[in-house]
């Protein structure tokens, strides 16, 4: 288990959809060496409907059901709670995405953006690697980053 699984909470059966999450397309363009054949920007669009996902359930059986019904508040809610800010702060603070973000030589330092997708994108990745445990996983795992947010709507 690498350091950044264990931080997750997360092995990934799958590296290589580790590999690509951390890939920023700059890297491909580069051809850098450690990067993946594709970027991470696919994993980003899994995530979105995870996260939603996860925060309609969170909401839901802490008693915020009236937020599950309408799916604009639903919305809405996502990014208030875990906007891609958030995202980025997570992605530095707790994760270190930097030591791991594999990107062209140009961009020396991730910038917040690239912080955020990197973190849609390991979402993305656990959600498609998990398998049969998914739900139970994808949850864990998206709760222990980013539970502390949803008291907001608590």
């Amino acid at each position: 288990m690498t350091d950044l699984e264990h931080v997750l909470g997360y092995q990934f059966k799958n590296k290589d959809i580790l590999q690509q999450s951390l890939t920023h397309a700059s890297a491909i363009h580069e051809n850098h060496p450690k990067a993946s054949y594709q970027h991470q920007s696919s994993l980003a669009i899994v995530e979105d409907v995870v996260l939603k996902y996860a925060v309609a359930r969170y909401l839901f059986l802490n008693g915020k059901d009236q937020v599950v019904e309408d799916s604009a508040e639903l919305h809405k809610c996502t990014q208030t709670i875990i906007p891609n800010a958030i995202l980025a702060k997570i992605a530095h603070e707790k994760l270190h995405l930097e030591q791991h973000i594999i990107r062209s030589n140009t961009h020396v330092a991730p910038t917040k953006n690239m912080y955020a997708d990197c973190m849609e994108a390991i979402f993305g990745a656990i959600a498609l690697d998990c398998g049969a445990d998914q739900q139970k996983v994808i949850f864990d795992v998206i709760e222990k980053l980013c539970s502390d947010r949803y008291q907001t709507l608590l």
